[in-house]
Protein backbone atom coordinates (compact mmCIF):
# COMPACT_ATOMS: atom_id res chain seq x y z
CA UNK A 1 0.00 0.00 0.00
CA UNK A 2 1.29 3.33 -1.18
CA UNK A 3 2.12 6.32 1.55
CA UNK A 4 -0.84 8.42 0.51
CA UNK A 5 -3.05 5.09 0.82
CA UNK A 6 -1.84 4.32 4.10
CA UNK A 7 -2.44 8.07 5.38
CA UNK A 8 -6.33 7.60 3.64
CA UNK A 9 -6.94 4.74 5.45
CA UNK A 10 -5.98 6.25 9.22
CA UNK A 11 -8.11 9.34 8.27
CA UNK A 12 -10.89 7.53 7.33
CA UNK A 13 -10.57 5.44 11.06
CA UNK A 14 -10.68 9.05 12.50
CA UNK A 15 -13.25 10.42 11.03
CA UNK A 16 -15.59 7.23 10.81
CA UNK A 17 -16.18 4.11 12.61
CA UNK A 18 -16.22 1.02 10.92
CA UNK A 19 -17.21 -2.52 12.15
CA UNK A 20 -18.28 -6.55 11.81
CA UNK A 21 -21.55 -8.15 12.41
CA UNK A 22 -20.59 -12.03 12.23
CA UNK A 23 -23.77 -14.55 11.91
CA UNK A 24 -22.62 -17.95 12.31
CA UNK A 25 -25.80 -19.96 11.49
CA UNK A 26 -26.68 -23.94 10.95
CA UNK A 27 -26.88 -22.93 6.78
CA UNK A 28 -23.81 -20.12 6.63
CA UNK A 29 -21.60 -17.52 7.98
CA UNK A 30 -23.13 -14.19 7.30
CA UNK A 31 -21.01 -11.33 7.83
CA UNK A 32 -22.14 -7.38 7.40
CA UNK A 33 -19.46 -4.36 7.68
CA UNK A 34 -21.08 -1.42 8.77
CA UNK A 35 -19.88 2.16 8.70
CA UNK A 36 -21.00 5.79 10.87
CA UNK A 37 -19.41 9.04 10.68
CA UNK A 38 -18.19 10.19 14.27
CA UNK A 39 -21.00 12.69 14.27
CA UNK A 40 -24.56 13.07 15.86
CA UNK A 41 -27.17 12.00 13.70
CA UNK A 42 -24.92 10.91 11.31
CA UNK A 43 -26.67 7.93 8.71
CA UNK A 44 -25.48 4.08 9.01
CA UNK A 45 -24.07 2.61 5.78
CA UNK A 46 -23.38 -1.21 4.63
CA UNK A 47 -20.24 -1.10 3.56
CA UNK A 48 -19.99 -5.03 2.91
CA UNK A 49 -22.17 -8.09 3.10
CA UNK A 50 -20.97 -11.60 2.25
CA UNK A 51 -22.40 -14.72 2.82
CA UNK A 52 -19.67 -17.97 3.21
CA UNK A 53 -22.11 -21.80 3.53
CA UNK A 54 -21.26 -24.02 6.24
CA UNK A 55 -21.41 -28.05 6.02
CA UNK A 56 -24.10 -29.76 7.52
CA UNK A 57 -23.45 -30.21 10.84
CA UNK A 58 -21.00 -27.85 11.78
CA UNK A 59 -23.31 -25.34 13.96
CA UNK A 60 -25.55 -27.29 16.10
CA UNK A 61 -28.28 -25.65 18.85
CA UNK A 62 -25.60 -22.73 18.93
CA UNK A 63 -22.81 -25.31 19.29
CA UNK A 64 -19.36 -24.98 16.80
CA UNK A 65 -19.23 -29.13 16.31
CA UNK A 66 -16.88 -27.98 13.51
CA UNK A 67 -14.51 -25.08 14.16
CA UNK A 68 -12.07 -26.18 11.19
CA UNK A 69 -15.12 -25.42 8.94
CA UNK A 70 -16.41 -21.98 10.46
CA UNK A 71 -12.69 -21.26 10.66
CA UNK A 72 -12.34 -21.53 7.10
CA UNK A 73 -15.78 -19.59 6.27
CA UNK A 74 -14.64 -16.77 8.54
CA UNK A 75 -11.18 -16.81 6.69
CA UNK A 76 -12.72 -16.59 3.25
CA UNK A 77 -15.44 -13.62 4.06
CA UNK A 78 -13.01 -11.64 5.66
CA UNK A 79 -10.32 -12.81 2.96
CA UNK A 80 -12.60 -11.27 0.49
CA UNK A 81 -12.29 -7.54 2.23
CA UNK A 82 -10.27 -4.66 0.76
CA UNK A 83 -7.09 -4.33 2.12
CA UNK A 84 -7.11 -0.51 3.70
CA UNK A 85 -6.13 0.90 6.49
CA UNK A 86 -9.82 1.76 7.38
CA UNK A 87 -11.16 -1.84 6.79
CA UNK A 88 -8.29 -3.05 9.06
CA UNK A 89 -9.43 -1.45 12.85
CA UNK A 90 -12.53 -3.49 12.48
CA UNK A 91 -15.01 -3.22 15.81
CA UNK A 92 -16.28 -7.37 15.23
CA UNK A 93 -19.12 -8.66 17.17
CA UNK A 94 -20.68 -12.20 16.68
CA UNK A 95 -23.94 -13.59 17.17
CA UNK A 96 -25.61 -15.94 19.74
CA UNK A 97 -28.74 -18.24 18.41
CA UNK A 98 -31.47 -17.99 20.88
CA UNK A 99 -31.18 -21.92 21.65
CA UNK A 100 -28.04 -20.90 23.47
CA UNK A 101 -29.34 -17.81 25.09
CA UNK A 102 -31.45 -17.38 28.37
CA UNK A 103 -33.05 -14.01 28.80
CA UNK A 104 -35.23 -12.22 31.38
CA UNK A 105 -36.32 -8.83 32.88
CA UNK A 106 -36.65 -8.99 36.56
CA UNK A 107 -38.11 -6.08 38.49
CA UNK A 108 -35.31 -4.39 40.57
CA UNK A 109 -37.63 -4.26 43.69
CA UNK A 110 -37.85 -8.30 43.39
CA UNK A 111 -33.89 -8.62 43.46
CA UNK A 112 -32.93 -6.70 46.25
CA UNK A 113 -34.10 -3.68 48.53
CA UNK A 114 -33.24 -0.57 47.12
CA UNK A 115 -32.96 3.42 48.32
CA UNK A 116 -33.98 6.14 46.21
CA UNK A 117 -30.26 6.41 45.43
CA UNK A 118 -29.86 2.89 44.29
CA UNK A 119 -32.83 2.78 41.87
CA UNK A 120 -32.02 6.02 40.49
CA UNK A 121 -28.52 4.91 39.24
CA UNK A 122 -29.98 3.57 35.94
CA UNK A 123 -27.14 1.30 34.06
CA UNK A 124 -25.27 0.65 36.90
CA UNK A 125 -24.55 -0.85 40.30
CA UNK A 126 -22.29 1.31 42.30
CA UNK A 127 -22.46 0.08 45.06
CA UNK A 128 -22.00 -3.76 43.37
CA UNK A 129 -24.70 -4.67 45.50
CA UNK A 130 -27.19 -6.50 42.65
CA UNK A 131 -24.54 -8.33 40.67
CA UNK A 132 -24.58 -11.40 43.32
CA UNK A 133 -28.60 -11.05 43.01
CA UNK A 134 -28.19 -10.95 39.38
CA UNK A 135 -25.85 -14.25 39.20
CA UNK A 136 -27.98 -15.87 41.20
CA UNK A 137 -31.66 -15.54 39.68
CA UNK A 138 -29.10 -16.52 36.09
CA UNK A 139 -28.03 -20.14 38.01
CA UNK A 140 -31.98 -20.64 39.18
CA UNK A 141 -32.88 -19.86 35.84
CA UNK A 142 -30.30 -21.45 33.84
CA UNK A 143 -30.05 -24.78 35.94
CA UNK A 144 -26.26 -23.96 35.58
CA UNK A 145 -23.47 -23.31 38.24
CA UNK A 146 -22.89 -19.74 37.64
CA UNK A 147 -18.48 -20.77 37.43
CA UNK A 148 -20.22 -22.05 34.08
CA UNK A 149 -22.35 -19.24 33.01
CA UNK A 150 -21.45 -15.85 30.97
CA UNK A 151 -24.09 -13.53 31.97
CA UNK A 152 -24.41 -9.85 30.92
CA UNK A 153 -27.36 -7.74 33.14
CA UNK A 154 -28.31 -3.96 32.70
CA UNK A 155 -31.05 -2.08 34.65
CA UNK A 156 -33.45 0.08 32.38
CA UNK A 157 -36.03 2.63 33.56
CA UNK A 158 -39.60 2.54 32.78
CA UNK A 159 -42.26 5.12 32.43
CA UNK A 160 -44.09 3.80 36.07
CA UNK A 161 -40.60 4.41 38.06
CA UNK A 162 -40.68 0.39 37.89
CA UNK A 163 -37.05 -0.31 37.42
CA UNK A 164 -36.28 -3.55 35.52
CA UNK A 165 -33.29 -5.61 35.29
CA UNK A 166 -32.63 -7.34 31.94
CA UNK A 167 -30.33 -10.55 32.21
CA UNK A 168 -28.77 -12.37 29.05
CA UNK A 169 -26.95 -15.81 30.22
CA UNK A 170 -25.35 -18.40 28.40
CA UNK A 171 -23.59 -21.47 29.10
CA UNK A 172 -19.73 -20.15 29.40
CA UNK A 173 -18.55 -22.81 26.50
CA UNK A 174 -20.24 -20.97 23.72
CA UNK A 175 -18.83 -17.81 24.47
CA UNK A 176 -15.42 -19.26 24.73
CA UNK A 177 -16.16 -21.39 21.78
CA UNK A 178 -16.81 -18.10 19.13
CA UNK A 179 -13.92 -16.26 20.53
CA UNK A 180 -11.75 -19.14 20.18
CA UNK A 181 -13.20 -19.71 16.80
CA UNK A 182 -12.65 -16.12 15.81
CA UNK A 183 -9.04 -15.72 17.04
CA UNK A 184 -7.73 -19.44 15.07
CA UNK A 185 -9.49 -17.14 12.23
CA UNK A 186 -7.26 -14.26 13.05
CA UNK A 187 -10.46 -11.96 13.86
CA UNK A 188 -10.59 -10.29 18.04
CA UNK A 189 -13.94 -9.99 18.84
CA UNK A 190 -15.26 -6.88 20.77
CA UNK A 191 -18.62 -8.25 21.73
CA UNK A 192 -21.31 -11.21 21.74
CA UNK A 193 -24.56 -10.69 21.32
CA UNK A 194 -27.63 -11.94 20.94
CA UNK A 195 -29.56 -12.86 17.34
CA UNK A 196 -32.99 -11.95 18.05
CA UNK A 197 -31.70 -9.05 20.04
CA UNK A 198 -28.88 -7.49 16.96
CA UNK A 199 -31.88 -8.88 14.41
CA UNK A 200 -34.20 -6.36 16.47
CA UNK A 201 -32.01 -3.70 16.64
CA UNK A 202 -31.32 -3.69 12.68
CA UNK A 203 -35.58 -3.51 12.02
CA UNK A 204 -35.86 -0.64 14.53
CA UNK A 205 -33.37 0.79 12.65
CA UNK A 206 -35.27 0.64 9.48
CA UNK A 207 -38.35 1.92 11.26
CA UNK A 208 -36.39 4.68 12.52
CA UNK A 209 -35.48 6.02 9.13
CA UNK A 210 -38.81 4.44 7.34
CA UNK A 211 -41.65 5.65 9.77
CA UNK A 212 -42.44 8.41 11.66
CA UNK A 213 -41.16 8.71 14.99
CA UNK A 214 -44.35 7.83 16.79
CA UNK A 215 -45.13 4.95 14.50
CA UNK A 216 -46.44 1.51 16.03
CA UNK A 217 -45.47 -1.39 14.35
CA UNK A 218 -43.95 -5.49 14.82
CA UNK A 219 -40.78 -6.73 14.25
CA UNK A 220 -40.37 -10.33 13.58
CA UNK A 221 -37.35 -12.54 13.74
CA UNK A 222 -37.74 -16.10 12.46
CA UNK A 223 -34.99 -18.99 13.28
CA UNK A 224 -35.41 -22.35 13.08
CA UNK A 225 -36.39 -22.43 16.99
CA UNK A 226 -39.72 -20.24 16.14
CA UNK A 227 -40.59 -16.63 16.34
CA UNK A 228 -39.65 -13.77 18.31
CA UNK A 229 -41.52 -10.86 18.18
CA UNK A 230 -41.83 -7.61 19.64
CA UNK A 231 -44.36 -4.45 19.49
CA UNK A 232 -42.43 -1.10 19.14
CA UNK A 233 -44.22 2.41 19.71
CA UNK A 234 -43.22 5.70 20.78
CA UNK A 235 -42.07 4.51 23.59
CA UNK A 236 -39.91 1.96 22.31
CA UNK A 237 -40.22 -1.89 22.82
CA UNK A 238 -44.18 -2.08 24.52
CA UNK A 239 -44.20 -6.00 24.26
CA UNK A 240 -42.89 -9.21 23.39
CA UNK A 241 -43.61 -12.54 22.49
CA UNK A 242 -42.06 -16.06 21.29
CA UNK A 243 -43.66 -18.91 19.68
CA UNK A 244 -43.85 -21.70 19.73
CA UNK A 245 -45.52 -21.10 23.40
CA UNK A 246 -48.08 -23.23 25.25
CA UNK A 247 -50.72 -19.92 25.71
CA UNK A 248 -50.73 -19.64 21.53
CA UNK A 249 -52.37 -21.50 19.11
CA UNK A 250 -50.14 -20.39 15.85
CA UNK A 251 -48.23 -17.85 15.04
CA UNK A 252 -51.12 -15.37 13.88
CA UNK A 253 -52.60 -15.83 17.39
CA UNK A 254 -49.41 -15.15 18.87
CA UNK A 255 -48.92 -11.72 16.82
CA UNK A 256 -52.67 -10.78 17.49
CA UNK A 257 -51.90 -10.24 20.91
CA UNK A 258 -48.52 -8.86 20.80
CA UNK A 259 -50.21 -6.48 18.67
CA UNK A 260 -53.17 -5.67 21.01
CA UNK A 261 -56.48 -3.71 20.44
CA UNK A 262 -55.00 -0.60 21.32
CA UNK A 263 -53.90 0.55 17.92
CA UNK A 264 -53.80 -0.10 14.31
CA UNK A 265 -50.26 -1.05 13.07
CA UNK A 266 -48.23 1.41 10.69
CA UNK A 267 -45.96 -1.95 9.67
CA UNK A 268 -44.73 -5.13 10.37
CA UNK A 269 -40.77 -5.84 9.34
CA UNK A 270 -40.15 -9.70 9.00
CA UNK A 271 -36.00 -10.71 9.02
CA UNK A 272 -34.49 -14.34 9.14
CA UNK A 273 -35.91 -17.24 7.76
CA UNK A 274 -39.15 -15.85 6.87
CA UNK A 275 -40.09 -18.55 4.62
CA UNK A 276 -41.18 -20.48 7.81
CA UNK A 277 -44.36 -17.73 7.82
CA UNK A 278 -45.41 -19.20 4.54
CA UNK A 279 -45.02 -23.13 6.23
CA UNK A 280 -47.60 -21.82 8.89
CA UNK A 281 -49.99 -20.55 6.27
CA UNK A 282 -48.76 -16.94 7.03
CA UNK A 283 -46.96 -15.84 4.20
CA UNK A 284 -45.83 -11.78 4.24
CA UNK A 285 -48.97 -10.66 1.86
CA UNK A 286 -51.28 -12.55 4.37
CA UNK A 287 -49.50 -11.51 6.88
CA UNK A 288 -50.13 -7.42 5.42
CA UNK A 289 -53.60 -8.15 4.83
CA UNK A 290 -54.48 -9.56 8.28
CA UNK A 291 -53.27 -6.46 10.27
CA UNK A 292 -54.75 -3.88 7.57
CA UNK A 293 -50.49 -2.86 6.90
CA UNK A 294 -47.69 -3.49 5.10
CA UNK A 295 -45.64 -6.40 5.85
CA UNK A 296 -42.03 -6.18 4.82
CA UNK A 297 -39.06 -8.28 4.85
CA UNK A 298 -35.61 -6.72 5.74
CA UNK A 299 -33.21 -5.77 3.27
CA UNK A 300 -30.11 -3.98 4.34
CA UNK A 301 -30.77 -2.35 0.44
CA UNK A 302 -31.35 0.79 1.48
CA UNK A 303 -28.04 0.77 3.37
CA UNK A 304 -26.06 0.07 1.08
CA UNK A 305 -25.54 3.91 -0.80
CA UNK A 306 -24.06 3.10 -3.77
CA UNK A 307 -21.43 -0.03 -2.93
CA UNK A 308 -21.52 -1.44 -6.29
CA UNK A 309 -19.80 -4.73 -5.69
CA UNK A 310 -22.42 -6.94 -2.96
CA UNK A 311 -24.84 -9.47 -4.72
CA UNK A 312 -27.80 -7.89 -5.18
CA UNK A 313 -29.05 -11.32 -3.13
CA UNK A 314 -27.57 -10.43 -0.27
CA UNK A 315 -28.74 -6.96 -0.42
CA UNK A 316 -32.42 -8.03 -0.16
CA UNK A 317 -31.64 -11.00 2.40
CA UNK A 318 -33.91 -10.84 5.07
CA UNK A 319 -31.48 -13.56 7.22
CA UNK A 320 -28.64 -10.74 7.33
CA UNK A 321 -31.13 -8.87 9.75
CA UNK A 322 -29.00 -10.00 12.72
CA UNK A 323 -25.39 -9.74 10.96
CA UNK A 324 -26.41 -5.69 10.34
CA UNK A 325 -27.64 -5.41 14.48
CA UNK A 326 -24.44 -7.22 15.47
CA UNK A 327 -22.10 -4.51 13.27
CA UNK A 328 -24.65 -1.50 14.10
CA UNK A 329 -24.51 -2.12 17.42
CA UNK A 330 -20.71 -1.49 17.19
CA UNK A 331 -20.78 2.02 15.16
CA UNK A 332 -23.54 3.12 17.26
CA UNK A 333 -21.36 2.47 20.68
Amino acid sequence: MSKENTLRGTMLTVTRRYAAGIDVGEDAGRLAIVSRRLRANAAVCVEHLDSVALPSGAVIDGDFDDREAIVEALREAFGRLPESGAWRALRCAMGLPASATLTMQIPLARLIDTDEQLAGAIGGDPRGMLEPAVLMEAERAAGIERGALAVDWSVQAREDGEAQVAIAATARRHVEARVETAAEAGIALSAIDGEPAAALRAMRHAGSVELDADARYLVCWLESTGLHGWLVGGRGVENEIRYPAPEHRSISDALHELAGQDAPLDCIYVGGQIELLAHASLPLPVLGKTFNCPALPFEAAPYCNGASDIQAAHRHSPRFAAAFGLALREVMQ
